[in-house]
Parts: structure tokens; C-alpha cells; sequence
């Protein structure tokens, strides 16, 4: 028996090896030119940021004499001024805020802004004392809140089912903002 070796590699190989390169090749150029083109687009745009920013010209504001208003004007401009401030407080946070401690076992009913005083009243009922002390404990927690107090608690009923159900109605009052 003759034995007969062939070390010449199959043709079908090669070729695969070949054309995965050439796919990686223009891979990797076309990576290149994309990243050119984005290069190049940056610069454009950041060309234009600094243009828009050049050509800005500060607002030429008018000042009003106070002596020129009226009574009834100033009193106006003192209630708008009164609005401005109560929209200008940050709602949103408060409110997220207030929804983080919020539990199951409380019930707020009402929340009282007072944005000239800085105060915050919030009126609402609670499961139990337990419950209620606690909501306490996370309002005073809160690095907003400051000189939390439980102004007014009742005991109070209503029927449930075949029986009475107990819950406490309460009244906490804050003041609310940095210190």
C-alpha cells in the first residue's frame, strides 16, 4: 500500500480569508471617513455657535420712573410682583419632595403654599398615630423643610363594612426653602 501526502492547501480557504479582510478593510475606512465627516461637521456647527454668540446684542431695558405711577399702578405692580414670586418657587421639587415620603397610610387632602412667608401647610389624614408620627419624622428629614410642627389632630370615624373604621385627621405646617 502506497501512502501519498498532499501539502497544498485546499483553494476554497484562502479565498474566504482573503475576502474577510477586504470586508474589514473597507470597514474600517469607511469608520474613518465617517468619523472625518463628523469631525468636520462639529467644527461647522460649533463656527456657527460662535457667530450666533458674537452677533447677540444685551437687552436695552427702559427704566420706569416711580414718581410717574399712580397709586392704583404701584398697587398692580405690588400684586404682580406677589404672583411672580408665588410661580417663581420651585413646585415641582416641593412636590417631588413631598411624594417621596409619601405612604400608604397618609392621605394628604390639602396642600397650603404660602410663598411670602416661606410656609407650607398641609392638611390630610393618617391610619394611625404610628403612621402619622412617622410622616412627622420623614418631613422633618427633608433638608427643605424646616420647624415641622402638628398644629392639629382629631380622632375621627367612619363606617366601613359592618364595623367603624378609626383614621386621624391632622394639620402640619413647615417652612419650606434653604436656609
Amino acid at each position: 500500500m502506497k501512502l501519498q501526502l498532499d501539502h497544498m492547501a485546499p483553494i476554497g480557504n484562502g479565498s474566504r480569508y482573503q475576502a474577510g479582510l477586504v470586508i474589514a478593510g473597507a470597514l474600517v475606512l469607511l469608520c474613518g471617513w465617517q468619523l472625518t465627516e463628523m469631525r468636520t461637521e462639529r467644527g461647522a456647527i460649533a463656527q456657527k455657535l460662535q457667530q450666533l454668540q458674537d452677533a447677540r446684542q444685551p437687552v436695552q431695558v427702559a427704566t420706569i420712573q416711580p414718581q410717574a405711577l399712580s397709586a392704583a399702578q404701584k398697587a398692580e405692580i405690588k400684586e404682580a410682583n406677589k404672583i411672580l414670586d408665588e410661580l417663581g418657587r420651585p413646585w415641582p421639587a416641593l412636590l417631588n419632595r413631598l411624594e417621596q415620603v409619601a405612604r400608604p397610610e397618609i392621605a394628604l387632602m390639602a396642600i397650603r403654599p404660602d410663598a411670602a412667608k416661606g410656609k407650607l401647610g398641609l392638611k390630610g389624614e393618617a391610619k394611625d398615630i404610628a403612621a402619622l408620627l412617622a410622616y412627622l419624622q420623614r418631613l422633618e428629614s427633608l433638608p427643605e423643610m424646616h420647624d415641622v410642627a402638628l398644629d392639629e389632630h382629631e380622632m375621627m370615624e367612619k363606617p366601613e363594612g359592618e364595623g367603624m373604621a378609626h383614621f386621624i385627621r391632622f394639620g402640619i405646617t413647615a417652612r419650606w426653602g434653604a436656609m
